[in-house]
């Protein structure tokens, strides 16, 4: 009924000159609302929106900046993870950040150790029974911190007790720190070993300038990431001492995975990087390469096989072009899990000795990123090498 009652006074022109009162009875509300007055609050708020973003781009800010980053990139390549906690709104800034990083901002990749310490909200209320509130994060700092890891506290007030705890069983394991507060700092700067303050009494105002923070770093930090070896070189290796013959899944594994769903168009085929990095490499390493894979979303009726030939067909084509081959594509289209030719069962295995009598699967690398995959190299007796899935 109440969106009724704007859509009606928009359609006579009420919104459009700003002269409409809402009574309170229309929206359950016990005072009326003037439009006249909207605009005005909305460009203030805007106005002040603006001020804070006009704030990122200050020297001092960038100053104190900079070394943040520069230690989070440290602890990421010293193998150390990244430990995050706030209340209220920043507990769940905390939550967003450590999830940009183990999960992704932009770019397909590993992930990076992190955790908020304010998601698990079993162990949170038994150390706030047991212990007390102000240690719900500084004991799972006391249990979960190592030498390496980076603790970041989000605090707008700088006066949380339980941040302030934290911090101290930081500096008493030697756990650097990291503070991103408001204006007040003077309970935390003797603890924190950097502060990022944002000098705003608007607490709203502070929590989203943490937020354009925390999306700045990730994306910094992510373009800086180095993954550690491919696993195309232990495939290489394993090449180079006898292995003669592979069997490739193919998504997640040549390209990237179609997260709950199916790749049903070549457009939505998108090759993993490092896959097309090395295929010329491992044409000329093994004897014969072959793709096995599983495409349900034919016998579910979510894609046709001319559909399917189209995307393979431009598979095959930038695999051509990158100088590499493959010998042949198997694929099962069964929707019964249970079919012989679905792995991890081995009947697509069967076909290929059909057509390869000379493939021997005891020489046979299988490269997968799951547990079908790993099943199936096992009842081949071939070796299996697990390719996460980026």
């Amino acid at each position: 009924m109440y969106l009724r009652n704007v859509m009606d006074l928009t359609k006579h022109g009420g919104l459009a000159n700003n002269s409409a009162v809402f009574t309170g009875e229309q929206f359950g509300l016990s005072h009326n609302v003037c439009m006249s007055n909207l605009p005005s609050q909305f460009d203030n708020l805007v106005n002040k929106r603006k001020q804070s973003v006009d704030y990122l781009s200050e020297g001092h800010l960038k100053d104190a900046f900079i070394p943040v980053i520069g230690v989070i990139l440290q602890c990421i390549s010293h193998g150390g993870k990244i430990m995050a906690a706030g209340n209220g709104g920043s507990a769940s800034q905390s939550q967003h950040f450590c999830s940009e990083l183990m999960g992704r901002f932009k770019n397909k990749r590993s992930p990076i150790q992190a955790i908020s310490l304010c998601s698990d909200i079993s162990l949170i209320t038994c150390i706030a029974n047991d212990y007390g509130y102000e240690r719900i994060f500084s004991r799972q700092i006391e249990g979960l911190g190592k030498a390496n890891d980076v603790f970041v506290a989000f605090t707008t007030s700088g006066k949380s007790r339980n941040i302030i705890e934290a911090l101290h069983e930081c500096k008493s394991q030697g756990i650097c720190s990291i503070a991103f507060t408001g204006g007040s700092t003077d309970n935390i700067k003797q603890l924190a070993d950097f502060i990022i303050d944002v000098p705003y009494e608007d607490t709203a105002v502070v929590q989203e300038i943490h937020m354009q923070l925390i999306h700045l770093l990730c994306e910094i930090v992510e373009s800086n990431f180095v993954e550690s070896n491919s696993v195309w070189d232990e495939v290489l290796k394993l090449g180079k001492v006898g292995y003669k013959y592979l069997i490739l899944d193919r998504d997640g594994v040549i390209n990237h995975v179609k997260a709950n769903g199916y790749i049903n168009s070549s457009s939505e085929f998108v090759f993993r990087r490092d896959f097309l990095n090395y295929i010329k490499q491992l044409s000329e390493t093994f004897s014969y390469i072959f793709v096995v894979s599983n495409q349900k979303g034919v016998g579910k009726g979510l894609m046709t096989m001319e559909e399917l030939e189209s995307v393979h067909e431009k598979m095959i084509g930038n695999i051509l072009n990158h100088g590499g081959r493959i010998d042949k594509i198997y694929i099962s289209t069964s929707a019964d899990n249970n079919a012989m030719e679905n792995k991890p069962n081995i009947g697509l295995a069967n076909k290929i000795i059909e057509d390869f009598p000379c493939v021997d699967f005891d020489n046979t690398v299988v490269v997968g990123d799951s547990a079908s995959d790993y099943l199936f190299a096992d009842k081949l007796k071939s070796k299996f090498v697990y390719a996460r899935t980026r």
